[in-house]
């Protein structure tokens, strides 16, 4: 988290000190100070690249304003006094990054360091009104309104850049994935208990084509069902960011159902443990709850993991928050065809091992129907002779 001082004054002595007193409340959360000549690019835009989850400033002047506003009341001048605490510092963060993360772990110490440093700063600027003005102040007035000032000089406004508003939007881009992977699994167990019947009937090759063009419609369509459902309750209405939405999520409906057929074609009864074991995987380091790189190294295998990078997608496509969309588009599509690939040549091989075993079903069916035709006319034969 980026911490800079553009203040040259106690004030900003104070916010710097607050900080390097105040711990940042995760072990792979640091404070970074920036020292503002060496800044290249703007607070916003080093968020918006997704350099650090948050950054917080003073602004400048800080220290300045606050001298004047103290000034001007010990000298008995208390009209047009303003001053707001909140105007001294600036957190700016990427909310929609991962809601839970900003909230829970991101902001929560930023805060806790001003409320240090306003602290700090607030008994300093009251030993400096007390030598000023000979310890007591004879003016209520002025008394007053130097207590209100000097109490909490340090405050903060917030600047959330990309909001994860409203949260049916958040939950669309977490546990709605969650959902659109159960209802792949049961079209693919579907699918394939309807097309396994054509084994021996119908060319092998026929029926693989078959199942990878069901999944196609099939993505299709419930990935536009999904996205309408998001366009309602989160009142997501443009059309060329729907449109692109959709497309996304028929990527990522896709991507499940091939990885899902992978594992029911090859695994048979196993299937279900191996998925539910790979959705676990997926759903630990998939940033529902807590972002992967304020975990332990062993989440970042998420980087690599279908789910990660569905979630990250979902919400910069919904938020327009930080992400590498190019590399998550890149990641679903390498699962999709990987696993297609593999469900073809492993698909072939099993379709042919029953199709062998279906023909060889048949062939001793046909041999027993044969044996007791035989039966039949013998049997015939020595009755009419016996006649």
């Amino acid at each position: 988290m980026f911490v800079t001082n553009f203040d040259n004054g106690t004030a900003g002595d104070y916010f710097i000190e607050a900080f390097h007193e105040t711990p940042s409340g995760n072990q792979t959360l640091n404070w970074i100070f920036q020292n503002p000549s060496d800044i290249s690019s703007s607070i916003v835009d080093q968020i918006e690249d997704g350099r650090a989850w948050a950054s917080v400033y003073m602004n400048a002047g800080t220290t300045d304003s606050l001298n004047q506003v103290l000034q001007s009341i010990l000298a008995g001048n208390t009209s047009n006094i303003s001053y707001l605490p909140s105007s001294a510092t600036t957190i700016v963060y990427d909310q929609g990054r991962n809601f839970n993360t900003v909230n829970g772990y991101v902001l929560p110490p930023i805060r806790a360091a001003i409320a240090v440093a306003s602290a700090d700063y607030s008994a300093y600027l009251q030993s400096q009104v007390i030598e000023q003005s000979n310890a007591t102040l004879s003016n209520i007035i002025a008394s007053i309104l130097i207590a209100n000032i000097t109490y909490s000089p340090i405050g903060s406004t917030d600047m959330d850049i990309h909001p994860a508003t409203p949260y049916a939007a958040f939950l669309a881009t977490s546990l709605g994935y969650l959902f659109l992977w159960l209802i792949m699994t049961s079209l693919v167990g579907m699918a394939v208990r309807i097309t396994q019947p054509l084994a021996g009937k119908v060319r092998i090759i026929d029926i693989v084509f078959i199942r990878i063009f069901n999944t196609i419609f099939n993505g299709l369509i419930i990935s536009l069902i999904y996205s309408l459902c998001v366009l309602w309750f989160a009142s997501f209405t443009r059309p060329v960011p729907f449109i692109r939405f959709w497309l996304f999520n028929w990527l990522v409906a896709i991507t499940f159902t091939v990885i899902i057929g992978l594992f029911v074609i090859n695994l048979g009864a196993l299937a279900q443990a191996a998925l539910t074991l790979f959705l676990i995987l997926n759903l630990s380091a998939s940033t529902t709850n807590l972002a992967i790189e304020l975990q332990n190294r062993f989440y970042r295998i998420g980087y690599g993991l279908p789910l990660f990078h569905c979630f990250s997608g979902g919400r910069h496509l919904l938020f327009g928050s930080h992400t590498k969309l190019n590399v998550d588009i890149a990641v679903l599509f390498a699962f999709y065809f990987a696993a297609v690939i593999f469900t073809i040549l492993t698909g072939v091989i099993r379709m042919r091992k029953q199709e062998k075993q279906i023909l060889e079903e048949n062939r001793k069916k046909a041999q027993k129907k044969t044996k007791k035709n035989n039966y039949y006319y013998k049997t015939q034969n020595k009755n009419n002779k016996k006649t």
